[in-house]
């Protein structure tokens, strides 16, 4: 690694150990600019729906993805919440109040379902659209023509949303598990696609292959970059230890319960690696 390159970036996981120097992650990871709102904050999200997220990373958004809980699903949703910007939650009936209670305090105007989920529209609230699952409607929502990526198993599924661009239009596929599509002689409505909201300036994000797919995609909505850790331990593993080093204090945002509580976590980035 030259000194000029970023060390702490999600491409850490390719280097080899004897190349990370953990005083020089330390380094970096204080030294970033962060969100003011983000600043001192040590936050593990235990919520494995993604609302909890969505109010994290969101405080406004035109349109919200209410996705079904597959990951089929999943993995449609995400490939739109990314493109548009916008955030995803997945429904499960333990959540309907929480959920129409975020789509009112993010001031929602449409709420787009994927999947089977139910969820019908209410007079004078948000307009419900249901997506069709087919690749025709991700160019009617955005007017971008999407190219295909199959993700090979579910162990790879917060990789590769991690991994996805905004801009690139890609839509993620689930080899394991097709999509329901239904045909509509419709066409999908526009979803306006939203601003980043990280202004640059996002906290250090983490997961592991085993975090809540939605707190994932509404971290990369949001605009983060989220690094994916071999281990929710940050001290079993040097790069773990390097993309947590020097944030005992924050601010870091871990994306699921794998990481245990704030203080274990914290304990745990204090400890650091021991060679």
């Amino acid at each position: 690694m030259g000194r000029g390159e970023q060390l702490v970036t999600q491409d850490i996981t390719a280097v080899p150990d004897a190349e990370i120097d953990l005083a020089r992650a330390s380094e970096e990871n204080r030294l970033r600019l962060i969100d003011p709102a983000f600043a001192d904050m040590v936050a593990v999200l235990d919520d494995p729906w993604g609302v909890e997220s969505a109010r994290l990373f969101f405080k406004n958004t035109n349109t919200l993805i209410l996705a079904e809980d597959t990951d089929a699903a999943a993995l449609r949703a995400a490939t739109l919440s990314v493109s548009q910007r916008v955030p995803m939650v997945t429904y499960d009936e333990s959540i309907r109040g929480q959920t129409a209670e975020l789509a009112t305090d993010l001031g929602v105007e449409r709420i787009v379902v994927v999947g089977d989920v139910p969820w019908a529209s209410q007079s004078g609230l948000q307009e419900v659209i249901h997506d069709p699952g087919n690749t025709k409607a991700l160019g009617e929502y955005t007017a971008f023509q999407f190219t295909s990526k199959v993700v090979k198993d579910p162990s790879r599924m917060v990789d590769n949303i991690a991994h996805l661009d905004s801009s690139a239009k890609v839509e993620l596929k689930a080899a394991w598990e097709p999509l329901p599509q239904y045909m509509t002689k419709e066409k999908m409505p526009a979803i306006p696609a939203e601003a980043r909201r990280d202004a640059q300036m996002a906290p250090v994000i983490v997961a592991t292959v085993d975090s809540p797919v939605a707190n994932v995609v509404n971290a990369n909505a949001y605009g983060g970059s989220v690094m994916v850790m071999p281990d929710p331990d940050p001290s079993a593993t040097k790069v773990g230890a390097a993309m947590t080093a020097g944030l005992s204090e924050g601010p870091i945002v871990a994306l699921g319960p794998e990481f245990g509580s704030v203080t274990e976590f914290t304990h745990k980035i204090d400890q650091g690696w021991k060679e």
